[in-house]
């Protein structure tokens, strides 16, 4: 067996730190794009749950200049559904086979998660961004999952009795977290607060708000992961009465959220902004015939203001592109290429028609046959 720390050493010296997708999330987010919907809701709930996305966009957010943004939903805004979608593709692509580790990545993700998630609710207790907190939640320990990476690449060729010594791997990881974690957020341009977020467990000078509530949330992860109950966690994590009663009533849900993200992806109906919003699907039917770029293709899927097509032809993403309604005497209007991928010999993508009024959506939806939506 190597020198564990010394293999390390090499690995922070001569590589860039690697933190990998969750297998969840590799799964639910591969599904998503390959079928075809515009599920955006479920996308981002799952892109959001998992450091590695959260991590690409906040890092390709802050690199379109402005303002430094901690918040995932401001970095979506920056960036625009294109290169949102696209962002999310390109890292899921690197998303790794399971290794001989895979149970220990597990649990740290699932920590990650539910830090996001309490930290974000301490911070609305305390009046701070929530959304910032989330972000802080979910990152502060991306060093421990690089560092899971990195031990997963040196004991890859172990036998399986010395693979499973889960336990000395975890010392490990925790030992390296801060090192490989604070790598990473300098590689990838994390904001500040993120990285103030690694190093909360340090010593250092007086620590911001969003740190104390890093801190504060890590401690009663802590605890949680011994095996307590809520009640001694709270205590044990120096969090006020009140503080206590509404991450008590957060932890009675997080079991069930976690595992909701560890479910396949469910074809029904996802959920917007209080309404029920309908994945995009190809249908049975012929669909509406139009002409994008100078090619036929058909709509066959309609819902918020966005249409799917097929053709024969690809679309690039991002495109501004005029399209023209066959067999209907309307002008032509332009619409984004949101996204667009390859089905076999057929190419579908996601239009965003630009300019049109309520009305004229409504048409275009309208004329769309039955069965047309999932």
């Amino acid at each position: 067996m190597p020198d564990v720390d010394t293999a390390i050493e090499e690995v922070l010296a001569r590589e860039e730190p690697a933190v990998p997708l969750a297998p969840a999330t590799a799964r639910a987010v591969a599904e998503l794009l390959d079928r075809g919907d515009l599920a955006l809701d479920a996308l981002r709930r799952h892109a959001f749950a998992d450091p590695a996305i959260a991590a690409a966009l906040l890092a390709a957010a802050n690199r379109e200049g402005g303002p430094p943004i901690l918040s995932l939903p401001q970095a979506e805004a920056r960036l625009g559904a294109a290169a949102f979608l696209r962002s999310i593709r390109e890292t899921a692509v690197a998303a790794p086979a399971p290794g001989p580790l895979a149970e220990l990545r597990l649990k740290a993700w699932r920590a990650s998660v539910v830090s996001a998630v309490l930290c974000r609710e301490l911070a609305r207790e305390r009046g701070l961004p929530a959304e910032d907190a989330y972000a802080c939640g979910l990152l502060h320990d991306v060093g421990r999952l690089a560092a899971i990476s990195a031990l997963e690449r040196i004991v890859s060729a172990a036998r399986p009795d010395e693979a499973a010594a889960l336990q000395r791997w975890e010392r490990i990881a925790d030992r390296w977290h801060v090192a490989l974690g604070t790598s990473f957020a300098a590689r990838c341009r994390l904001p500040a607060a993120i990285r103030e977020a690694i190093r909360s467990r340090a010593p250092g000078p007086r620590p911001s708000e969003l740190q104390r509530v890093v801190r504060a949330v890590d401690a009663l992860v802590e605890v949680l992961v011994a095996g307590r109950d809520s009640a001694d966690a709270v205590d044990c994590a120096g969090i006020s009465e009140q503080e206590a009663a509404r991450l008590a009533r957060s932890l009675e849900r997080m079991q069930e959220h976690v595992a909701s993200l560890e479910r396949p992806v469910a074809p029904a109906a996802v959920r917007g902004a209080g309404a029920e919003v309908r994945a995009l699907r190809e249908p049975k039917g012929q669909g509406l015939r139009l002409r994008v770029a100078g090619a036929e293709f058909a709509a066959t899927g309609f819902a918020r203001h966005q249409l799917i097509v097929f053709g024969s032809s690809p679309l690039g993403e991002g495109a501004l592109l005029e399209v023209e309604v066959l067999d209907r005497r309307r002008s032509p209007f332009h619409a984004r290429v949101l996204s667009s991928w390859s089905d076999g010999s057929r190419f579908g993508a996601i239009l965003l028609p630009l300019g049109l009024t309520g009305p004229s959506l409504a048409e275009l939806g309208g004329a769309l046959p039955a069965g047309a939506f999932a």
